[in-house]
């Protein structure tokens, strides 16, 4: 694996000075490596690995800091899009609330359609009735006045029939009395054949006046049928409106719903695309979270590497220098938890859960590499039971503080979840 950039920098530095030392410093080979391995702790534990984390460090507070604020306009755009989904299915509802009504609208507009027809076709048939019984009661007076006229003829013709047979008989009376010749038999016929005249005449009369009757009731019921016609034909009128108006006022209500309609499509269309936008922005904004969550994750991982790295290059110093053990494995409890504290994170734990873990691995090892438990054999930061689970995550876990941390952040989130999950049964059962 190809040492990381600070490491590269500090080998060259190393071997710049291990040039500079046999050039200057020509004495023993112990004094050399002694001075080389110096040089070298100096290096790794020096300028350059501070200002490598450092760096790091700054990096990852501006990452979690682009986090945080990520966070909160996923927050903002999640609650728009509930608020825009709320709108839009209540925008919904009513376009189909509206859209029933439109229907209902144009179906009673149909409706009234055909009433304001029928009984405009109504009203026309009864004038039309109306008229032929106008017509009827004018002929029907015309037969009465014509009727009248025949009678006043005929009772004027009876009258001068009258008067001339009065005046010829009272002649011949008169002129018989004068004459002394009274012919009785003679007048007799003169006054049969007026008493038939007069008789004919009256029968003449009499049908008149019988004609004249029923004319007059024919009349009277020409003028009844026209006075029903008329209230017929004033009916259908009357009714021939009201459906005009009822019409009227149901087109008015079907525009008004069509126009509700029209809005709330247009409502819908709205919402639709802003709950659009907002699915959008929420998308985004959890894409974008994905992408610094694996940024942060990777910062964790540079940062637990050049922790690991810097607690290895202390050991080797002090093993070279005599002053501990050649394991290499005297990482600091200190070191051990600021390695654990940087890859909590990529474990999905949050800070809530350090207490827990600093108090189950001080319970267990203590937070040190080569902590074994004399009974058990378990063994490490995290007291692998085999030591060889640790293999799944790398050979190196003898003296890898990060390994052993690795493995055992993995198996407390596997098994219990959480750190505090894992503490809480080590309190109950003095094992975890």
């Amino acid at each position: 694996m190809i040492a990381p950039r600070w490491e590269q920098t500090t080998i060259l530095v190393f071997v710049k000075r291990k040039e500079h030392l046999v050039s200057t410093l020509p004495r023993t080979r112990v004094l050399l490596r002694t001075g080389v391995i110096a040089a070298l702790s100096l290096t790794l534990m020096g300028i350059v690995p501070a200002a490598f984390a450092d760096d790091l460090n700054t990096t990852k507070d501006n990452t979690q800091s682009q986090i945080d604020s990520n966070n909160n306009q996923t927050s903002q755009d999640q609650a728009a899009l509930t608020q825009a989904s709320s709108a839009l299915a209540s925008t919904q509802q009513a376009l189909v609330q509206a859209q029933a009504d439109l229907a209902a609208k144009q179906q009673a507009t149909q409706d009234a359609q055909a009433d304001d027809t029928r009984l405009a076709a109504a009203a026309t048939q009864a004038q039309q009735a109306l008229t032929a019984r106008q017509a009827d009661v004018a002929a029907a007076q015309q037969a009465v006045a014509d009727g009248q006229a025949k009678i006043q003829a005929q009772r004027d013709t009876i009258g001068l029939v009258a008067q001339q047979t009065a005046q010829q008989n009272t002649t011949l009376m008169s002129l018989a009395m004068v004459l002394n010749n009274f012919d009785m038999a003679n007048l007799s016929d003169q006054f049969q054949w007026t008493n038939q005249t007069f008789q004919a005449t009256q029968d003449a009369m009499d049908a008149l006046v019988q004609a004249q009757t029923e004319l007059q009731q024919a009349q009277l019921a020409a003028q009844q049928a026209e006075q029903a016609a008329s209230d017929a034909q004033q009916a259908a009128q009357q009714a021939s409106q009201a459906a005009s108006a009822h019409l009227a006022v149901t087109k008015q209500a079907e525009a008004t719903a069509q126009t509700a309609q029209q809005t709330f499509s247009t409502q819908v269309a709205a919402n639709q695309k802003a709950q659009t936008d907002a699915q959008a922005a929420v998308a985004a904004d959890k894409t974008k979270q994905a992408q610094l969550q694996q940024q942060l994750d990777q910062i964790n991982q540079q940062i637990a590497d050049a922790q690991a790295a810097q607690a290895r290059a202390a050991a080797a110093a002090a093993a070279a220098s005599g002053s501990g053990p050649s394991t290499g494995a005297t990482t600091s409890a200190a070191a051990a938890q600021a390695i654990a504290q940087a890859l909590m994170p990529s474990y999905g734990f949050g800070t809530d859960q350090w207490g827990c873990l600093v108090n189950l691995w001080n319970y267990e090892s203590g937070w040190r590499v080569t902590a074994r438990n004399p009974s058990s054999g378990a063994y490490g930061i995290a007291q692998s039971l085999p030591p060889s689970k640790y293999n799944s995550v790398g050979t190196d876990w003898l003296t890898n503080p990060t390994t052993q941390i690795k493995w055992g952040l993995g198996y407390i989130k596997g098994r219990y979840g959480t750190p505090c999950g894992a503490w809480a049964h080590e309190m109950a059962h003095s094992w975890y």
